[in-house]
């Protein structure tokens, strides 16, 4: 059933193909963003890591946060654009980035709460055993899963971040149940579509280049759309146009 829905989101690109630019603007914006850090890093004398100040550690982390900022501005800016669509306007990608610029305080807060719990994720794993690294990669899931709506939650609903966070577990958990299979079934339809992208490789590399760039903005594409419709789903209870009531209602396991 969740390959329906996959069908469905890749139905609706095809109706509002702008929707597409919105991932391709977020990965320049995010280049954009990192060249400064990477100069303040690595310019000059190459930069042991065991030689790391705490400056060093410190514009790594807002290096971190900058980039998950834009990668989020424009995830709201897309996530707006399939609300608007959905209630049947018309988007346009500047309407989209109004929206989301409407909402650039909380879209910075949550970058930088997200951040956060991915470096301080990521540094204990490196510090535990196998036990321990199996801990993190649950704890890693769970958080994953709780914030899988902030995105719409936090550019449709007037909410601060923290409050954000608790609406979108919420909003899983009463209406679904705990565990998520159909982003993961995005997961492999990318796999799925790489292998013309390998052929290619194989024969033309700039073609293959091209190619692997717009399956990365279709999917991402694609994969906003779809938790835009799950979380009308979960908030009206009705399914969005282009969208199968029944498919939306097993997206995920129930409990």
């Amino acid at each position: 059933m969740t390959w329906n829905l996959i069908l469905q989101s890749f139905s609706i690109l095809r109706r509002d193909r702008q929707l597409i630019l919105f991932p391709v603007l977020s990965a320049l914006a995010a280049i954009a963003v990192s060249i400064p850090f990477l100069l303040a890093l690595f310019a000059g004398a190459s930069v042991h890591l065991d030689r790391w100040t705490p400056m060093h550690y410190a514009l790594t982390f807002l290096w971190y946060s900058a980039c998950a900022f834009v990668i989020v501005f424009f995830n709201c800016a897309l996530a707006a654009c399939a609300q608007i669509r959905f209630s049947g306007g018309e988007p346009t990608l500047g309407a989209g980035i109004a929206v989301a610029g409407s909402k650039t305080a909380n879209i910075l807060l949550w970058a930088i709460v997200s951040s956060t719990v991915g470096v301080a994720l990521r540094a204990i794993s490196d510090r535990v055993g196998l036990i321990g690294k199996i801990v993190v990669a649950i704890c890693g899931g769970a958080w994953s899963l709780v914030t899988y709506l902030i995105v719409p939650v936090l550019v449709l609903e007037d909410r601060d971040v923290i409050d954000s966070i608790r609406r979108s577990g919420q909003l899983l958990r009463d209406t679904w149940g705990e565990q998520l299979v159909a982003g993961l079934h995005f997961g492999w339809i990318g796999l799925a579509l790489a292998i013309p992208g390998i052929v290619l490789a194989v024969l033309a590399w700039p073609v293959a280049i091209l190619y692997f760039v717009l399956l990365a903005a279709v999917l991402t594409a694609a994969r906003q759309v779809f938790v835009v419709a799950l979380y009308r789903f979960a908030t009206t209870g009705q399914a969005p146009s282009g969208y199968s009531p029944d498919a939306l209602h097993g997206a995920f396991r129930p409990r």
